[in-house]
């Protein structure tokens, strides 16, 4: 019975602990765990962009990236904390895949896939930032998609521009 009753003790102590990730859906610590790999993304393909485009409106996008995403992951991260979450600190297999194939270009072939990826990837965040807002039942994981959701849609706005005008 005592055996039991530490157990119990030591259960009741740990639930603190594990309290705030296990209130989470698990679409929304699957939307955090990608977003995370998508904001890792685009600080890398961003800082690639600085450093390998030809075109000065390109180098400016991937600036931007850096300085708007650094901020959300910095958001997302500390979300994360509050939530007891670890969070991947890398890119997924697509993002890499993408990120060594823009590695071996620079100039115009470099502007040409790094926008034409990044309207695609834009595109699609913005889906999936809308379709979270909806179902997600945490306050702050809503607030933070909210904001999410308004950085990638101005972000769409320039990479369209861009895409527009590099061909």
């Amino acid at each position: 019975m005592k055996r039991f009753l530490g157990l119990t003790m030591l259960a009741a102590l740990a639930a603190p602990c594990l309290g705030q990730a296990a209130d989470l859906s698990k679409s929304d610590l699957k939307y955090m765990t990608e977003s995370a790999h998508g904001l890792v993304s685009e600080l890398k393909l961003g800082a690639m962009a600085e450093q390998r485009a030809g075109d000065e409106g390109v180098k400016n996008f991937g600036k931007q990236m850096v300085a708007d995403h650094g901020k959300d992951l910095q958001a997302l991260q500390e979300l994360a904390k509050q939530k007891q979450v670890k969070l991947p600190d890398t890119m997924n297999a697509e993002q890499s895949k993408e990120a060594a194939k823009l590695e071996k270009l620079s100039g115009k072939a470099f502007d040409r896939e790094y926008v034409k990826y990044e309207a695609k990837d834009h595109k699609d965040d913005i889906k999936e930032q809308k379709e979270l807002i909806k179902k997600t039942r945490d306050p702050e994981l809503k607030q933070f998609a909210s904001k999410e959701l308004d950085t990638v849609t101005g972000h769409k706005k320039t990479v369209d521009a861009l895409q527009a005008r590099i061909k």
